[in-house]
């Protein structure tokens, strides 16, 4: 039964690997995008290298997750997933500013 927590906790923490990997490449299409519509403009940074460190902070927590075998009381692998989830929410949240020019 172990095993079994440990496979579904790796696939279900590579699905939000390739979730960020979208976010990535959309980040990036945007930023490469918008210099190119607007040579003579500001530069608008998405800065979208920032995407990776949730990555490796969601591999860490995925890892230690794998190895305990349990979803809590991992204090390493909780905090992997709060700082990761933190760096995702300020970098998605800067990203989603630019997209629709600030507008709520």
């Amino acid at each position: 039964m172990a095993t079994w927590l440990s496979i579904l906790t790796v696939y279900s923490w590579v699905l939000v690997g390739g979730v960020v990997y979208i976010l990535i490449h959309i980040a990036r299409f945007y930023e490469k995008k918008y210099a190119e519509l607007y040579r003579s403009g500001p530069r608008q940074r998405t800065f979208y290298p920032l995407f990776l460190v949730p990555l490796f902070f969601f591999l860490i927590a995925a890892a230690r997750y794998a190895l305990v075998g349990d979803l809590a009381g991992d204090v390493w692998g909780d905090l992997a997933f709060f700082l990761g989830g933190i760096v995702l929410g300020a970098c998605a949240y800067h990203l989603q500013g630019l997209m629709t020019g600030g507008r709520r």
